[in-house]
């Protein structure tokens, strides 16, 4: 597990080097991510070469990030752990990722860790340093739990989809918060449903930071908070 202080202190040091840097950060929001690509390492399940999300297809460029911070959300059915979906709020981080190589991989456990003072912390912590928008929309799921939807308060933009493709977080992966660190919940490549209003085809979950339930036969419903960073096509 990567402790918390390594991934703070991490976090920190690449903040207090952008703040040096002689180049300034630039907008809060309308940040170009079409130059992000995604590394196709990255994608590839550590203990299953053949087991990988495909990367996005040819043309698509990224148009927004976010790391969507809030609950994995669970029932119980005779002693079976049952994913009911989960709802987060999601935060735009566009502009730093754009800016700053390297910073992803730190900012879903950072958000995760701040809990309860998420806002009032790490957003204004993005928002002096690292130029993060602050809440831009909600994740939820239909009644299905089967179509994660992501709405956008530019009521623009919007997605709706399904699950195509996943993989076990990779080790190192932040396991949660305490007394919920049971482990981070899989890395996803998700794509839209015909018909919904969606306005972005391809979106992966990568970066997770808790979620999953402990192991074992469950007793009853379970809310395990989680963070994670969201890739938007």
């Amino acid at each position: 597990m990567r402790s918390f202080l390594y991934t703070a202190s991490a976090f920190l040091a690449a903040a207090t080097a952008v703040l040096a840097s002689p180049t300034p950060i630039g907008r809060y929001v309308g940040c170009d991510c079409g130059r992000v690509t995604l590394s196709p390492e990255i994608l590839v399940d550590s203990s299953n070469a053949s087991n990988a999300l495909p990367p996005p297809p040819q043309g698509q460029l990224l148009k927004r990030v976010v790391v969507g911070y809030g609950t994995q959300n669970y029932s119980c059915s005779n002693g079976q752990v049952v994913p009911n979906g989960a709802k987060a709020v999601l935060y735009d981080v566009s502009c730093p990722v754009s800016s700053n190589s390297g910073i992803e991989k730190y900012l879903a456990p950072v958000a995760l860790h701040t809990d309860p003072n998420f806002q009032s912390t790490f957003v204004k912590l993005c928002s002096s340093i690292l130029q993060a928008q602050a809440n831009v929309g909600v994740h939820d799921f239909q009644g299905d739990f089967a179509t994660p939807v992501f709405h956008f308060s530019d009521k623009k933009s919007k997605f709706c989809g399904a699950v195509a493709n996943k993989i076990p977080a990779p080790p190192g992966s932040d396991s949660g918060k305490k007394p919920d660190n049971h482990g981070a919940v899989p890395w996803l490549r998700l794509t839209s449903k015909p018909g919904m209003g969606s306005t972005y085809s391809t979106v992966y979950r990568l970066y997770t930071a808790g979620g999953q339930t402990p192991p074992g036969p469950c007793n009853g419903p379970q809310v395990i908070p989680y963070a994670a960073m969201y890739y938007f096509y």
